[in-house]
């Protein structure tokens, strides 16, 4: 391959990289972007050609006044977005530019507005996807960068025609290239560790659009859920800290509650007006007042990453009590749900706290039961005589509130079928068909018909929404919980307990549902690394820098503590002071000298290197050309020194030239040029007609 081909296949993979990664963010839209790769493999077969479009500077200049123009229109009246204009602009110039590739001023113009793509699309998309793109970014830039380089000293320094060899396009020169961009990779993913993060930024981190999931309004119709459980998309993830889920009965991620239900739709009536702003504690935690009587060690901890859904609802394990998060406000209702004062459009990660429950006690009421609790709790509608007399009729032989919302469940459980399509029957209210027609239905029937009995008999009862617990990462150790994980239960008011769940539906295998088929374990990689990417990139704060920093000094501490214990010094004894007091003069002696030589040879090497570094590459090609031949300059020797050892007119020559570029800030003509080449050939051949002794 000719070097320039090579050079201008780097520059495209240069803006291919930039163009790829504007598209992570999706502000480009599908066919825009198409319209710029077309344009961009348009562009690459002209170039690799050699030829140009003939446009002059004044039309690209005129190109120029008018996409700016355009830029501003598109902020002012359209996106509004800084950022959203910001990658377009760029990108439109970049497809121009490509257009445009004539000297090595346009290749640095086209190398300039890439890293700018790549800086726009950083702060505009959380895509895993940008952590490959930004490697490969890395390696073709640094691997463009020095070719760059190395064009542009042939050009000044060297010969005026002919292309660099293609001997410098070797594998190895690849692979240090791929070496060198690996380290620094390495350092750039350090410094982010390091330096202290700001919980500030210029610009807003865009997500996917938000999802639709039912359920988690003010509002809720029967029959609403029935398409989200056939919903794969992920809503989010959990991770538990020190308990396990075995342990907590009815383990549920809970979303909110409803406490009015009107015969066809449940509602909140204690709406925004109801939920009271929290307070954040010392600790970071907008928490409850319940949270306060609760022992540590009977809090349940997760992390949870959520996917942007349109609710403002926080979801928790049962019985939330605090969440900690990188909000401004969080507000909380009466029945126990916490929630942003808006949805967000982004992916947020939040730690949850919850009471884990105690087992209710199963006692007869007394006077006091019904007290404290609200009368929206038992309210109905006219019309619900029916079902009055069905749970009578259930619970005829029960004692206690406990006793008969277990055979309430566990009648429902035994005698209605589970279906996600229930058929339309002859009742004048879905609950109506679902308890005396079609008998079959899905957790929201099964959930209303069990509130509805409860509240019937006079058990206060509200319909919950939520989650169930989903699949278990085991790579991860988290849950990945998907829209068809989507579910709905009952809080029933019970004797000295409380509100206490109740889940009437039957499980998905009891009821004959086929389960979907275990996630793969690639996929379950692939799942940890995006869980990882979120958790310790997109989220990472100043508190994990503080985290992380104790942790490393306390395994620094052990590592050093137990190095100590090993060395051979500590086996001395108390009585042996001066043993060890010779012992550790004799390390630090031999530490300081090795150090000290290291330090001379670093340095000499250092000098060496800049020193060389500045030798014009004619000088250097000559004296390469000279050691083939034995003719080898000792370090200690002078150009002048050398040349008259040498005794040769074209070296002599070359040197006088070589003093005048080096010393003298002297820019070679093309013809002096020219006549290097021609002395570098006559000492690669041996063919000088005016030397002095054998050569």
């Amino acid at each position: 391959m000719k070097f320039s081909t090579y050079f201008i296949l780097l520059s495209y993979l240069m803006a291919g990289t930039g163009l790829l990664s504007v598209g992570l963010t999706g502000v480009l839209g599908l066919p825009f972007f198409a319209l710029i790769t077309g344009i961009t493999v348009f562009s690459f077969f002209i170039n690799i050609k050699g030829k140009t479009l003939g446009i002059s500077k004044f039309i690209w200049n005129g190109l120029a006044l008018i996409i700016l123009p355009a830029a501003l229109a598109d902020y002012f009246f359209i996106s509004m977005s800084l950022i959203d204009v910001s990658i377009r602009f760029l990108t439109i110039l970049m497809a121009a530019k490509l257009f445009d590739l004539r000297t090595n001023r346009d290749h640095a113009i086209l190398y300039i507005l890439t890293f700018f793509q790549l800086l726009a699309a950083s702060v505009s998309t959380i895509n895993i996807s940008f952590l490959f793109v930004l490697a490969l970014y890395i390696l073709i830039g640094i691997w463009t960068l020095t070719i760059f380089n190395l064009k542009k000293e042939w050009e000044e320094k060297s010969l005026a025609h002919g292309e660099i060899g293609r001997n410098i396009l070797s594998p190895y020169f690849f692979i240090a290239t791929a070496g060198l961009a690996a380290l620094s990779l390495i350092i750039t993913l350090s410094l982010f560790f390091v330096i202290p993060r700001m919980g500030v930024g210029l610009f807003p981190r865009k997500t996917a659009d938000t999802l639709k999931v039912s359920g988690f309004s003010e509002t809720i119709d029967l029959g609403d859920l029935g398409p989200v459980k056939l919903d794969p998309t992920i809503i989010m993830r959990v991770e538990l800290h020190d308990y396990k889920v075995s342990a907590i009965p009815h383990f549920y991620f809970r979303g909110m509650a409803f406490d009015s239900y009107n015969g066809t739709q449940w509602q909140q009536t204690d709406t925004t007006s109801g939920r009271i702003n929290l307070a954040r504690r010392d600790n970071g935690i907008f928490a409850s007042e319940a949270i306060a009587g609760i022992a540590a060690r009977n809090l349940l901890k997760q992390v949870v990453l959520l996917e942007p859904v349109e609710t403002s609802v926080l979801f928790a394990a049962t019985a939330v009590v605090g969440i900690a998060g990188n909000f401004k406000n969080v507000a909380a209702d009466k029945a126990g749900a916490f929630y942003l004062p808006a949805p967000s459009y982004s992916r947020i990660e939040y730690t949850a706290y919850s009471a884990i429950p105690s087992p209710p006690e199963n006692t007869i009421p007394d006077g006091e039961y019904l007290r404290n609790v609200p009368a929206q709790y038992l309210h109905l509608p006219s019309g619900f005589e029916p079902v009055h007399l069905l749970a009578r009729k259930i619970t005829a032989d029960k004692k206690t509130p406990m006793d008969a919302a277990i055979e309430i469940g566990e009648y429902l459980k035994n005698n209605y079928r589970y279906n996600l399509s229930p058929a339309k029957g002859e009742g004048r209210d879905p609950l109506d068909d679902f308890l005396f027609y079609t008998k079959e239905g899905y957790c929201e029937q099964y959930a209303t018909a069990m509130a509805v009995m409860l509240r019937t008999i006079g058990i206060p009862a509200r319909l919950v929404t939520g989650f169930l617990p989903g699949e278990w990462n085991r790579v991860g150790n988290y849950f990945i919980i998907r829209g068809r994980d989507a579910h709905s239960w009952v809080e029933a008011y019970m004797p000295n307990s409380g509100w206490v769940t109740f889940d009437p539906t039957p499980s998905v295998e009891a009821a004959g549902i086929t389960m979907p088929a275990k996630t793969p374990a690639i996929l379950l990689y692939v799942d940890v690394l995006k869980w990882k990417w979120n958790r310790y990139i997109i989220n990472y704060s100043f508190t994990d820098q503080i985290r992380l920093s104790r942790a490393v000094e306390e395994k620094g501490r052990l590592f050093l503590a137990d190095l100590r214990r090993s060395l051979p010094i500590n086996k001395l004894s108390a009585a042996n002071s001066r043993q060890k007091a010779a012992y550790l003069s004799i390390v630090a002696v031999t530490v300081a000298i090795v150090v000290f030589i290291i330090i001379i040879m670093t340095a000499q090497k250092l000098k060496n290197d800049a020193g060389w570094l500045k030798i014009p590459m004619f000088y250097k090609n000559m004296i390469r050309l000279l050691a083939k031949r034995g003719k080898i300059k000792n370090a200690g020797d002078t150009a002048l020194e050398f040349a008259d050892a040498v005794n040769i007119e074209e070296v002599k020559a070359i040197t006088d030239i070589y003093y005048k570029v080096r010393f003298g800030g002297y820019r070679l003509t093309d013809e002096e040029k020219g006549d290097i080449a021609v002395y570098l050939e006559n000492i690669k051949n041996g063919s000088s007609c005016n030397h002095v002794g054998n050569f």
